[in-house]
């Protein structure tokens, strides 16, 4: 002990030896650092390696999950990729029994807990340190409702790197449909559904017939549109059959023989000549079977010296009074078109104005029709387009996204109850343009003229539309939706607010059909609805569309000439706003039903208003050819259909 006191006396007198025990005395905590952030460091890599064997286990469990059932099928999957992933034992992990659970509907849960051994750290008393994972799996494509609205306007059958756009997109919308297949089929097969809704629009939609099949009601059944009257006023006298009345004629005195007989051969007297009062004809003949004078029947023929008489025939002819055209007034004009509604329907219609009537007055094409005489008559068949319902003129092209009172066409969960809210049949066969504005116009055009006739114009030249029918949402096999996507029609003009109006009424849970749901066996609905255009809003004064013919019905610009279809003319470019309000407001319309909204430009940009109705900026992109289109379109099925984490 002593020694040692002098050793320490000395080392303290010496402080060259102080640096030798510093150092000494560091070297247990430096190690203690050094090691633990090594074994720290391995512990992390493995559970990093264990939560993503974890979150592949969950993923793969719920994947072959079916009817909500925790099988031990599914917890053996669940288990084969845990172990696949992290087997036992790597980085010295002790064994561990990986508990797969369902703690709720739709989900798996997978979680795990193991020792992993330290390298360092074991010679300071810490020869382990835990590791502990978790992870929850579900699907978010249950019960999926998707609307594809697709623009079908004439631009879509120009071609694009040598092929047509409309070919291009049908091919897009089938690899759609073979993304999401796989998902289709296991939802059915868990009693869940994805089902496809289909809008196909240019200036208007065909969805008609949809809408009368769900109750006649929801269609009005008169319409007053841009039309013309003959006024069939032009008298017409057609001759009837003459009447003959015969008999003898005794004259009052007496007669030489000479006298009698030129009493007998008087001349024929006519009287009131002319129509509409009858033609009465007087004639005189010797008897009933000779013409000439018989002097024992004529002269002296009851044997009084004097006596005559001849036979008189008097012959009437009437008239019928007939009116025929006598010039045209082109005005708005009321049709009745009950039974141009109904399936197999037809409504009799004389396109001119040929042949005579019995009562002079104004007649449309359908009155005409159930009046004429001598005139052609036709039949218009119903299309299955329509025009929208009642709207207003206040919707000017600003910012709003606030619908207005009356602007039924917009509000997509109304159920028609009065005419106002009530949509129209289109009738492009009773359509007649005229001067800007709703006054009327007289003509003294020919009975068989048809000018301004909607349909005189080419179908082709888009003035009038009807795509093909819609679709409303169902479950869809392969074939059926390939046959329908490929009959698609390219005609008319681009119309985006039509087509998102429509789906947004189809993918809504509420409204005329209500097809959507929150909630289906038990299980929720997603709901998406993917838009797809080659290009901008357009609008026309003079094309017959959703919203009627502009240029006379003026339902969406209100007061104010309505001619010119140069895009660059202000009154055009004011109506073009218009429209793009109406867009933003139904895209509005459909987000706020907790619906996401898919938007695609192809081979064109997204201008502000295509973006924004999308509902996030990832969620609105362009495709520049057929190859790019397919792509995005298999993304968004990926998107749609996609497993995800949820913890």
């Amino acid at each position: 002990m002593a020694s040692v006191c002098r050793l320490l006396a000395r080392l303290r007198r010496n402080d060259r030896g102080n640096v030798l025990a510093i150092v000494g005395a560091a070297l247990v905590p430096l190690t203690i650092m050094i090691g633990s952030g090594i074994d720290l460091s391995r512990a992390y890599m493995a559970k990093a390696k264990m939560q993503s064997a974890c979150d592949a286990a969950s993923l793969a469990a719920r994947r072959v999950m079916k009817d909500d059932q925790l099988t031990e099928a599914v917890r053996a999957t669940g288990l084969e990729f845990f172990f696949f992933n992290y087997p036992q034992g790597l980085y010295g992990a002790s064994r561990f029994n990986p508990a797969v659970s369902k703690p709720e509907a739709g989900v798996i849960r997978i979680a795990a807990d193991a020792k992993i051994p330290t390298v360092v750290m074991q010679m300071f008393g810490f020869s382990t340190l835990p590791v502990a994972v978790s992870c929850d799996a579900s699907l978010n494509f249950v019960n999926t409702d998707i609307v594809l609205v697709l623009d079908v306007t004439g631009s879509m059958n120009e071609a694009v790197d040598g092929t047509r756009k409309i070919e291009a997109l049908q091919d897009a919308v089938m690899a759609l449909y073979d993304e999401l297949a796989p998902i289709q089929a296991q939802l059915a097969s868990q009693g869940l559904r994805l089902r496809y809704g289909v809008v196909p629009y240019s200036s208007t939609v065909n969805v008609g017939r949809l809408l009368y099949a769900d109750d006649p009601a929801n269609l009005r059944a008169n319409v007053t549109v841009p039309s013309r009257v003959s006024n069939m006023t032009k008298p017409v006298y057609t001759a009837n059959t003459p009447t003959t009345s015969a008999d003898w004629e005794v004259y009052n005195g007496t007669r030489t023989e000479s006298q009698c007989q030129s009493y007998v051969g008087a001349n024929d007297v006519t009287s009131n000549p002319g129509a509409p009062s009858p033609k009465v004809v007087t004639r005189y003949q010797g008897t009933a079977s000779s013409s000439g004078y018989v002097k024992s029947q004529n002269w002296n023929y009851n044997g009084q010296s004097g006596s005559c008489r001849r036979w008189k025939i008097v012959e009437t002819t009437t008239y019928d009074t007939a009116y025929a055209h006598n010039g045209w007034t082109y005005r708005h004009s009321e049709y009745a078109i009950g039974d141009y509604l109904k399936p197999g329907g037809a409504m009799p219609i004389a396109p001119t104005a040929e042949g005579t009537v019995r009562t002079a007055g104004a007649y449309n094409a359908q009155t005409l029709a159930g009046a004429v005489t001598g005139g052609g008559i036709g039949n218009a068949v119903w299309n299955g387009c329509i025009e929208e319902r009642d709207t207003v003129t206040s919707i000017d092209g600003g910012s709003s996204l606030a619908i207005p009172a009356g602007a039924h066409d917009l509000d997509i969960n109304l159920v028609p109850n009065s005419d106002a809210t009530r949509w129209r049949a289109m009738v492009p066969d009773l359509i007649y343009q005229r001067n800007a504005g709703t006054g009327s116009a007289n003509s003294t055009a020919g009975a068989s003229s048809t000018t301004g006739w909607i349909k005189g114009n080419s179908y082709e030249s888009g003035y009038w539309a009807c795509p093909t029918e819609a679709r409303r949402l169902q479950v869809w096999d392969r074939g059926a939706l390939d046959g329908y996507v490929k009959g698609l029609q390219t005609v008319g003009g681009t119309y985006h607010d039509i087509g998102m109006i429509w789906g947004a009424r189809f993918i809504s849970t509420g409204g005329v059909f209500g097809d959507s749901c929150d909630v289906y066996n038990g299980m929720p609905c997603n709901r998406h609805v993917i838009f797809m255009t080659d290009g901008d809003q357009t609008a026309y004064c003079n094309v017959y569309g959703s919203y009627g013919l502009e240029r006379n019905d003026m339902r969406v610009r209100g007061s104010g000439g309505c001619s010119s279809d140069d895009p660059n003319n202000s009154t055009v470019k004011n109506l073009v706003a218009r429209h793009e309000q109406r867009f933003r407001m139904a895209c509005n319309a459909a987000k706020n039903t907790n619906t996401s909204v898919w938007v695609i430009g192809f081979a064109t940009g997204l201008n502000a208003n295509l973006t924004g109705c999308a509902s996030s900026p990832a969620q609105a992109d362009t495709a520049a050819n057929r190859t790019a289109l397919i792509a995005k379109f298999r993304q968004i099925g990926n998107q749609i259909g996609a497993l995800r984490l949820t913890q």
